[in-house]
């Protein structure tokens, strides 16, 4: 449970430190510099994806898998010897594709060949990353849960407190949205390096590892590595690059709807930029535990009673189904008040508002998709991830000539209901659980919520940020009080 605090409260202050560096992107860049700084990463994450997909989650699993058997350190050290190899090769590859294919990238794919040079420089952090996820996963496996947790918040210093430097000192007067996105990546760029530093001195000499006997050779442990990353990887592959094809024809559609390129940007940069992002923020909370949990539900799911796993995994579930209902709630009362206070702007606000609805969706598939890829079922979130691209893609293309951003939001929100479906059906069936945990998990929902609800009306902050804090410290407590003894089984 301390180590649940612990990190939990280095991911609430790194989405906390995202959430200030986004705002402070949106002032600096505005909505269409950071529609455009969201198409760069489109065609950046493609290849980072590439560079790292299925690492973590395979040297995590496998290593918890190996610690619990005869070899112990030495076979959970194997694995990450052998992982290390296999990722700085993908990283290396997709480094000097991205490298040297940045010119016709930009041109082709992000619309303004002037951001080839950021493209550039971002291919660059590629092998950092590739060996960070490793270390990551490993860490994990031996449940030293902050180390990894730590090395993100360094990164995340070091990306936000170089691009910082980069604005205040090479572009203080009014820039392009090119120039400004340069200055974004060289800070992302800085910050992977960092991070890997960071995480390998902490290997290096906090470790304690010695090696130990291995039976297992070198060539077999490099295999049985790609066997576990290979389906994982290649579902990130695909759907990363359909969802990339998604971002990059967006804003060209929305033109279709009617008005230029520049608007197109912005609404793309209101909704993926600022309207997202800000959903995501209390999923840090969600993420903390899955990542604590994973080395368990992995131990347990090699075992040949799998009641104690599907316990795990329903006690899990069902802690996400409330807190994720929580958080759908409160976006969908305050949209507004989130707006101003974070953005100190209404821009947002509908596409909050909207998309509140299916916050919950969004929290439950994302949990649901990590614990079956923990459980052996990469092939069947691989299937589900096409299935939602491909409808998204074709969508796309019908749908937003016609209907621009109020499309898209819509179309977010039938997208992310199939994939919440496809997905929670899929655990029911493999693991038996139930969903919802009872009455006491609505009620308790209700109540919260109502009780931050009447708190605002009494309007005792005049600011919007003093309001949303205060509802959102009450909602929090109450939520607490009445589901104590479920968040600490957790």
């Amino acid at each position: 449970m301390v180590a649940a605090g612990v990190l939990t409260l280095i991911s609430f202050g790194l989405k906390g430190m995202g959430m200030l560096f986004r705002v402070y992107l949106s002032d600096r860049m505005g909505s269409s510099g950071l529609g455009l700084y969201q198409l760069i990463m489109s065609v950046y994450s493609v290849f980072a994806t590439f560079a790292t997909s299925g690492f973590g989650v395979a040297v995590s699993r496998m290593a918890a898998e190996r610690l619990g058997g005869d070899e112990k350190r030495g076979g959970a050290l194997r694995v990450l010897c052998a992982s290390s190899v296999l990722a700085l090769s993908m990283g290396g590859i997709g480094a000097a594709v991205l490298f040297f294919g940045a010119e016709p990238m930009a041109k082709s794919f992000v619309g303004d060949a002037s951001t080839a040079a950021a493209l550039k420089v971002l291919a660059l952090s590629m092998p950092f990353m590739s060996l960070s996820a490793c270390l990551k996963g490993y860490f994990t496996a031996l449940g030293q849960i902050y180390k990894p947790a730590l090395a993100s918040l360094f990164e995340q210093c070091a990306k936000i407190g170089i691009t910082v430097y980069v604005f205040s000192s090479f572009y203080t007067s009014a820039s392009t949205p090119t120039e400004l996105c340069m200055g974004v990546v060289a800070g992302l760029t800085a910050g992977e390096c960092f991070s890997y530093i960071f995480l390998f001195l902490l290997y290096l000499f906090f470790s304690g590892d010695k090696g130990g006997a291995v039976s297992e050779p070198f060539m077999h442990s490099v295999k049985a590595v790609g066997g576990v990353t290979l389906p994982i990887a290649a579902g990130a592959y695909v759907t990363n690059i359909l969802h990339s094809v998604e971002s990059v024809l967006i804003p060209s559609r929305f033109v279709l709807y009617g008005g230029d390129r520049q608007q197109a940007l912005a609404d793309f940069g209101i909704i993926r930029g600022m309207s997202i992002p800000l959903l995501f923020f209390p999923y840090a909370f969600l993420g903390a535990l899955l990542s604590i949990q994973i080395p368990r539900v992995s131990r347990l799911n090699v075992m040949e009673d799998k009641s104690e796993r599907n316990r795990v995994v329903g006690r899990i579930m069902n802690m996400t189904v409330g807190f994720s209902a929580i958080c759908g709630g409160f976006f969908l009362l305050f949209a507004k008040e989130l707006s101003l206070a974070v953005y100190g702007n209404t821009d947002c606000t509908h596409s909050l508002w909207l998309l509140a609805w299916v916050t919950p969706f969004m929290y439950v598939e994302t949990m649901a998709d990590g614990l079956l890829k923990t459980i052996g079922q990469q092939k069947r979130t691989l299937l589900y991830s096409v299935i939602n691209s491909v409808f998204r893609i074709v969508s796309v293309i019908v749908f937003i000539p016609l209907s621009g951003a109020e499309g898209y939001i819509w179309l977010l929100m039938a997208s992310n209901t199939l994939s919440f479906a496809l997905c929670c059906l899929r655990l029911k069936k493999v693991t038996g659980i139930k969903f919802g945990g009872g009455f006491k998990t609505p009620l308790s929902v209700a109540l919260s919520l109502g009780a931050a609800y009447a708190v605002s009306r009494f309007g005792l902050f005049d600011g919007a940020m003093g309001q949303v804090v205060l509802c959102a410290s009450v909602t929090a407590l109450i939520y607490l009080l009445c589901m104590g003894k479920e968040v600490k089984q957790c």
